[in-house]
This record gives structure tokens, C-alpha cells and sequence, in this order.
């Protein structure tokens, strides 16, 4: 593989292009456990493999990752759906089709967030297109609806041999600073700020005439 493609480690044993899809992933099977990255704050939490695919299910679109035959890697948001611990997707005749046939290995990430979290699962395993009706059929991708106007008559299934993923509370924006008004004791210097405040305190009363008095005459 060339140094500046992506680097997928796909297991051993793993893709067998001739595994039916009925046949359910043994990597879909809930063989983990929860673990908390950091304990002291639970900022980030690990998640099961069983709470990774009840989130893959609840999503229409992902993000497909390809080394391509340039050598450079590829990126596809395609929707999918879930069958039997697998993820299948259609596709256009192009390079997505190139690139799995010159290197199945593929990643596949889909993120949300919920009320409280946020989070993100990646699939790791490989790509293969196919060709037998049967499968086509059994897998349901036929009733999978694409975005794009364009039309996808190819299908791929991807078969995982590693899934993780990862969430998080979302951040409350932080609460803007209260301005308070300065405490004052009797003695302090009056500067222009209690000035104008003394001002404000005074509006809405009738002003204190001031008393007149008549320029005396002057005497011969």
C-alpha cells in the first residue's frame, strides 16, 4: 500500500467475499464493555459494542473511507443501513467501485448527538460489491434510498472487524458575566460615575428653583 494512503487494519480472515449476507458478523456480537476514558470527570465514555449499532441504526448517513488508487484517500458521505452486524450502501458506477476493488480495506463513520450527548461510532472492516442476487435481495439495500439524484445500481456491503465509539456531554454555553452597582460609603470621593447616577436618581423630579433677587441701585 502506498505510504500516503490510509492505513485499515481489517483482521485476519476478515472480508470473505463469499459469506452470505444472512449470515450475521460475529464482530456485530456484544463482546465489550463500558469504559470511561477519564473516570475523575467522565468527559469522554466509550461505548459498547451493542451501543454502537443501536446508534448506526438510528442514522441514514455516513461517511465511507477509501484508499484510493492514487495512493490518496477517498471520502464518501453515502447512506446505509444495517443488516445482520453488516452496513450496505449503493452506488454509481465510479471510484468508489475502483478503489474497492484495488484495496477493500475501508473505514465507515457516522456521528449525532442527542439531548444531552454527543457522539460518534467508526467502522472498521472491508468493502465488496455484490453480485449475487440472493444476497442483494436478503440484505434489503434495494429498498435503501439515496440522496443523490444520480442513479446507484451498484451494491456494496461492508464487513466490520472492529467497531468503537465514543461520547460526550454536550458544553452549556457559558452564563454571561452580571454587571453590580458599586457599593459606596459615606465619605467616599463623588466621581463622575455616581455623578451621573445621582442624576439618574433625580429624574422625574421637579427641579429646585433657584431664589432671584433684584440688582440693588446705585447711590449718588
Amino acid at each position: 500500500m502506498n505510504g500516503t494512503g490510509l492505513r485499515f487494519a481489517t483482521g485476519a480472515g476478515a472480508g470473505d467475499a463469499g459469506a452470505p449476507s444472512s449470515e450475521i458478523n460475529p464482530h456485530a456480537q456484544d463482546n465489550s464493555r463500558r469504559d470511561i476514558a477519564d473516570p475523575g470527570e467522565a468527559l469522554v465514555e466509550k461505548l459498547t459494542t451493542a451501543e454502537c449499532w443501536r446508534l448506526l441504526e438510528q442514522r441514514e448517513l455516513g461517511r465511507l473511507a477509501l484508499d484510493g488508487t492514487d495512493g490518496m484517500p477517498d471520502v464518501f458521505p453515502v447512506n446505509y443501513l444495517v443488516h445482520n452486524g453488516n452496513v450496505f450502501i449503493r452506488s454509481a458506477p465510479g471510484s468508489k467501485l475502483i478503489d474497492i476493488a484495488a484495496n477493500p480495506a475501508a473505514a465507515f463513520e457516522v456521528d449525532g448527538e442527542l439531548a444531552a450527548y454527543r457522539w460518534s461510532v467508526i467502522v472498521r472492516g472491508t468493502a465488496h460489491r455484490l453480485d449475487v442476487d440472493a444476497e442483494i435481495h436478503e440484505s434489503g439495500v434495494l429498498e435503501l434510498t439515496s440522496w443523490s439524484p444520480t442513479g446507484k445500481h451498484n451494491f456494496i456491503r461492508i464487513t466490520p472487524t472492529v467497531i468503537t465509539g465514543r461520547r460526550f456531554r454536550r458544553r452549556l454555553p457559558d452564563a454571561p458575566p452580571q454587571a453590580t452597582a458599586p457599593v459606596r460609603h459615606a465619605g467616599d470621593p463623588v466621581t463622575p460615575t455616581t455623578s451621573r447616577a445621582r442624576g439618574a436618581d433625580a429624574r422625574g423630579k421637579k427641579p429646585v428653583p433657584i431664589p432671584h433677587f433684584a440688582p440693588e441701585l446705585e447711590r449718588d
